[in-house]
């Protein structure tokens, strides 16, 4: 099924490729929101900014606002791109999932230039040392109108400064996600539906409409994903772009290193992009580069990620750490079961051997007990032998989302404390070696 998706996915990237041409959008700057086009987090930048259909992660906001229904956990990223003449662009991005409320995400693009002379109507220097900045403050938010399908807008503040002159304005984004396979989406994107207008001295300035449309494909077990987008902005030409990203290595050898993606892409001026992934632990580095008529430019982002809203966990409940004493006539030990308010499609719990057998399994299609409770005994019904186990807890949830938990036991026979017989002897009470 994947590589039928994965030939037709080819084909269609191909055929939408040659129609278009590739065409490279050199009007592409110099427009009033011509900063909000430059794309936001290194992993898209270095994908050719073919991320509409994509954007799992915390710069989904920027992306396509129906996409941050993608991100499981709390998202915080940041990234940092010095471009040329005293000029950094900086992206900030925050995402809070509310389970089934939806998600909300607040992200910042601002575009800071130093060191403007500002001159007046004659020609004469009236100010040294200006600055240039482009300021918006995007709030999103989005939920699932189906199991498939995501909807989201954005609400956008925008600031503009030049020189001594300021100005504001509002404007609106939508998006939808639709994911008709396991390994295929479809994203879409309407931004600047409400247009923001800002006036900094005479005339104001007028953020185009601008529509985009995306697909991407993760196959060979997500160690693939390729992305396609094309963008139609008011009154301009519309431009293809594209992006891969690979992951080499199933499981790096480094403990702490627990991913590793290489990336490329061609983006709208007609340009290759790379870059490189890593994901260690609980962040993950990105780097982006991408080549320009005035040099080489570089993109850098970091992303944290805490608190997983569909973390599950069968938690044995034991006297001394990951060991159960085992009793000569009866056992019971307990698994103490921490499920998120979430339906639950399904759960199961296995208990396995030195040799992956297993000895014991729980399952139910509805959320589990609060308590587990395991004999200490085989399927058979046989009490198991002492030595050191291992415990799976998976829970699937309605929406399809898996979440897996493992961990150790050890079952140890300790030897009975020698308790004191009581003895009446003539009337007196008496221990066993008294007098």
């Amino acid at each position: 099924m994947e590589k039928k998706v994965l030939r037709l996915f080819v084909v269609s990237v191909l055929i939408i490729g040659m129609n278009w041409q590739l065409i490279r959008a050199d009007n592409y700057y110099g427009m009033a929101n011509d900063y909000l086009q430059y794309g936001a987090g290194a992993r898209s930048l270095a994908m050719g900014g073919a991320y509409v259909a994509l954007a799992d992660e915390a710069s989904g906001a920027y992306w396509n606002p129906a996409a941050i229904t993608q991100v499981d956990e709390h998202q915080f990223l940041s990234m940092y791109a010095p471009f040329f003449e005293k000029t950094n662009y900086n992206f900030l991005s925050y995402v809070h999932p509310l389970v089934r409320l939806g998600t909300l995400a607040i992200s910042d693009v601002l575009v800071h230039s130093g060191g403007y002379d500002e001159v007046d109507d004659t020609g004469d220097v009236i100010g040294r040392n200006k600055l240039i900045l482009k300021n918006a403050v995007i709030i999103s938010y989005a939920n699932k109108l189906h199991e498939r399908i995501a909807l989201g807008a954005s609400l956008k503040l925008i600031h503009q400064r030049v020189m001594r002159y300021s100005g504001n304005g509002q404007g609106i984004d939508l998006g939808i996600l639709y994911q008709p396979l396991d390994v295929l989406n479809i994203g879409l994107s309407l931004q600047n539906v409400l247009q923001p207008k800002v006036t900094l001295r005479y005339d104001p300035d007028v953020y185009d409409i601008n529509l985009k449309a995306g697909m991407a494909l993760k196959t060979f077990s997500n160690r693939l994903t390729l992305t396609a987008d094309i963008n139609k902005l008011f009154r301009e030409k519309a431009y293809f772009c594209a992006g891969v990203e690979f992951s080499p290595w199933d499981k790096p050898t480094s403990a702490s290193l627990k991913r590793v993606d290489l990336r490329l892409g061609c983006n709208h001026l007609q340009s290759f992009t790379c870059g490189l992934g890593l994901k260690i632990k609980f962040f993950t580095v990105d780097y982006a580069f991408s080549s320009h008529d005035l040099g080489n430019l570089h993109k850098f982002a970091l992303t944290f990620g805490w608190g997983n809203i569909y973390k599950a966990s069968a938690n044995p409940i034991l006297k001394t750490e990951n060991t159960y004493g085992l009793d000569a006539l009866t056992n019971e030990l307990e698994f103490s079961a921490d499920i998120p308010s979430i339906i639950v499609k399904k759960w199961t719990l296995e208990i396995k051997d030195q040799d992956e057998e297993v000895v014991k399994s729980f399952s139910g299609e509805t959320r589990p007990p609060e308590i587990i409770r395991w004999d200490v005994c085989d399927e058979m019904g046989r009490p198991v032998k002492r030595g050191d186990y291992v415990y799976e807890f998976s829970v699937v949830y309605k929406n399809d989302k898996q979440w897996v938990d493992k961990g150790e036991i050890k079952l140890q026979s300790f030897p009975q404390e020698a308790t004191p017989v009581e003895m009446e002897v003539s009337g007196e009470e008496l221990t066993e070696g008294g007098e």
